[in-house]
C-alpha cells in the first residue's frame, strides 16, 4: 500500500469552493432541471455517469456484489424520489452521496435484525483493495469508515464529508485527522 495515500501532506482543499466531482455538465442548474422534469435523456445520463462510481462506493459497505446491486437500486430510487425536493444548495455529488450513505446504514440495520456478522466481515466487499486495509478499517468506528471512504476513496471535500455525515465542517475535519492517525496506527500494527 502507498503510505502517501492517507499523509496529511496530501494537498488540501478550500472549503470555501464547492467541489462538485459528478457533473462535467456545462450547466449544472439546466442539468438539475431536467432531472426533476423527468427529461429520460438526463436520467440515463446521471445514471451512466453516478452507476459506477456509486457501486465502486458501496462494495465497500456490502457484503457481497448482490447486495451491493441491490443499494445502487435502492438509491437511485431514492434519488428519483427526492430529486424534485432538491434545491440546489449543496453540489449534487453531495446530495447523491448523503443517499447512498443513508441507504448503506438502512441495509445493515436491515441486516442486523436477521443475523450478527463479525466485525470483521463489516466492511469485506468486492474490490481491489488488499484483506490488510478492509481489516484495518473494520476495526473503525463506522463514522470513521465512512469518512475514509468518502474523503479518500471517493475524493469528496471536507465540506462535502460534512455534509453527506451531518456533521460540521470543524467536526468532520476534526474526526478525519483522529481517524488517519488511527488508520496509520492500527495499519501499521499489522505490518509488526
Amino acid at each position: 500500500m502507498n503510505r502517501r495515500y492517507f499523509s496529511s501532506k496530501r494537498q488540501a482543499k478550500r472549503p470555501d469552493i464547492p467541489v462538485d466531482h459528478a457533473t462535467p455538465h456545462d450547466d449544472d442548474t439546466e442539468f438539475l432541471l431536467r432531472l426533476q422534469e423527468g427529461d429520460d435523456r438526463a436520467w440515463e445520463k446521471l445514471m451512466e455517469e453516478w452507476g459506477p462510481k456509486l457501486y465502486n462506493y458501496l462494495s465497500y459497505n456490502a457484503r457481497s456484489e448482490e447486495d451491493a446491486q441491490d443499494i445502487l437500486s435502492e438509491t437511485f430510487t431514492a434519488l428519483i424520489h427526492s430529486i424534485r425536493n432538491f434545491d440546489g444548495n449543496v453540489a449534487l455529488s453531495t446530495f447523491i452521496y448523503s443517499i447512498a450513505y443513508r441507504k448503506v446504514a438502512d441495509y445493515w440495520r436491515k441486516s442486523q435484525e436477521m443475523y450478527e456478522l463479525p466485525a470483521s466481515l463489516s466492511v469485506a466487499g468486492p474490490s481491489s483493495t488488499p484483506l490488510e486495509v478492509h481489516e484495518v478499517l473494520a476495526e473503525l468506528p463506522e463514522v470513521a469508515q465512512q469518512a475514509l471512504l468518502l474523503r479518500y476513496h471517493v475524493g469528496l471535500s471536507v465540506a462535502e464529508i460534512a455534509e453527506v455525515l451531518g456533521r460540521s465542517y470543524k467536526a468532520t475535519e476534526s474526526l478525519l485527522s483522529r481517524v488517519r492517525r488511527q488508520f496509520q496506527h492500527a495499519f501499521a500494527g499489522l505490518e509488526a
